[in-house]
């Protein structure tokens, strides 16, 4: 069984000119977790960042300790409020009009209400995500990509070309690998 299911019926878009766009007017720009929420919660229309990071885990404020063997561990509080992926049900203000819209708007009828949030998540070159498993499913599109972008899941390899649409069971142990020379770019739907 693969874990990568191809998807054919979302629509395929040159979503790096519109993103370059947004970026080169100041209207959004990456955070120090590389990502981007274009959908958010109706209480922060304007809030692309809310959805970034962990829905349960406080990173910001994670700190480290050292153990009786002279080990270093990093504790990681949770948030005093989780958040949950069904709770982001807008569209950001700073992607209307523009093809992310159209984007969000046809994986929102495709999926309903098993979507949570919708993220540009960036890589930069030769570099790994930690080996780890999700709570819910994704759907990949890969905006910007090339060869030595591969992501693993269990002894799965693959490399998703750009403009593909990609249904991905991130339930298993899995990461991502970032071994060429540009920044690699997707579009990451969460699915429950």
């Amino acid at each position: 069984m693969s874990h990568f299911t191809p998807i054919k019926d979302l629509p395929i878009l040159d979503l790096n000119s519109d993103l370059n766009r947004l970026l080169d007017k100041k209207l959004i720009h990456w955070n120090t977790n590389n990502s981007i929420c274009i959908n958010t919660i109706p209480e922060r229309p304007d809030d692309y960042e809310y959805g970034t990071g962990s829905l349960t885990y406080d990173w910001a404020n994670s700190y480290r300790i050292k153990k009786d063997d002279g080990s270093m561990e990093r504790i990681v509080p949770e948030l005093a409020e989780p958040k949950k992926e069904s709770d982001f049900t807008q569209l950001c203000s700073q992607f209307k009009h523009t093809m992310f819209e159209e984007v969000y708007n046809s994986v929102k009828t495709k999926y309903g209400k098993s979507l949570g949030r919708i993220r540009l998540m960036k890589m930069k070159p030769k570099t790994c995500l930690s080996w780890h498993n999700d709570e819910n499913t994704r759907v990949h599109y890969p905006i910007i990509t090339a060869e030595g972008c591969l992501m693993i899941i269990g002894d799965e390899v693959k490399h998703m070309q750009a403009n593909t649409w990609w249904h991905t069971d991130t339930l298993p142990l899995h990461t991502a690998i970032n071994a060429s020379q540009i920044d690699r770019i997707h579009l990451v739907c969460s699915i429950e």
